[in-house]
């Protein structure tokens, strides 16, 4: 389930990867006080939860999406909730004594225009390319062979992102501003759909794949299992 109120969500133009260290054993009951805290309180004032994510046989990480249309709503949205809401002056300081570090966050704007995330899925994987001095020509291998070949085997719900290299206006809150980043994120049905495509992806033509590791200094990727949606389709099954 995503949670914002715009058109789809091409209207997101700035993204924050929020990936959280907390204290063992605590994924699913942060899980469950964020979710039932935070996520409508902060949609109402403008930040939009697009995702919320446990890393598979991790007792300790919580991942999620946030969105906003752009920097000054971002701005406005940390002023409104961290500063003066009621809601995370109840509740902040118990969220808080449940993580250990919460600066691991990226913050992104689209590659392209349309960049919808299709969060209500099972699975979504984030692909981290870092690319030293090789950013431009690895959007350029992207956009002619390697999204091309995604098409071809019919992964296409994937967009792409860079850093948004604009101020961090609210350092209370750090981000990674890395002009050498390119991000992709991809959402798969289940299990069997993200295997069936990664086991074609692995088998790309070896061209590509030599051309995108001569070009990717690194390239690391985390699975995430979508919260909300396994835990509805868990309900569903019950029933």
């Amino acid at each position: 389930m995503a949670y914002n109120n715009l058109e789809d969500s091409e209207n997101i133009q700035v993204l924050e990867v929020r990936n959280y260290l907390l204290k063992p054993n605590l994924a699913d009951s942060f899980s469950d006080f964020f979710h039932t805290k935070f996520v409508e309180p902060m949609q109402k004032l403008g930040g939009y939860t697009l995702g919320e994510f446990k890393i598979e046989n991790s007792n300790d990480r919580f991942v999620w999406l946030r969105g906003f249309k752009d920097m000054s709503t971002r701005i406005k949205f940390l002023n409104d909730f961290y500063c003066e809401s009621a809601v995370w002056k109840e509740n902040g300081n118990a969220a808080n004594e449940m993580m250990i570090n919460s600066d691991n966050v990226y913050l992104l704007k689209p590659l392209y225009k349309n960049s919808n995330l299709k969060t209500n899925k099972g699975i979504t994987v984030i692909d981290f390319y870092i690319c030293n001095s090789t950013l431009e020509q690895v959007i350029k291998l992207f956009g002619e062979e390697y999204i091309p070949f995604l098409n071809s085997i019919n992964s296409i719900d994937i967009s792409f992102w860079i850093s948004e290299m604009k101020e961090n206006d609210f350092p209370r809150l750090p981000v990674f501003q890395d002009k050498n980043l390119l991000v992709s994120i991809t959402h798969y049905e289940d299990r069997n759909e993200y295997e069936t495509k990664q086991k074609a992806i692995d088998n790309m033509p070896s061209s590509l794949k030599f051309s995108i590791q001569q070009l990717v200094t690194i390239h690391h990727k985390l699975l995430l299992l979508n919260q909300q949606t396994n835990n509805q389709r868990t309900k569903n099954d019950a029933n």
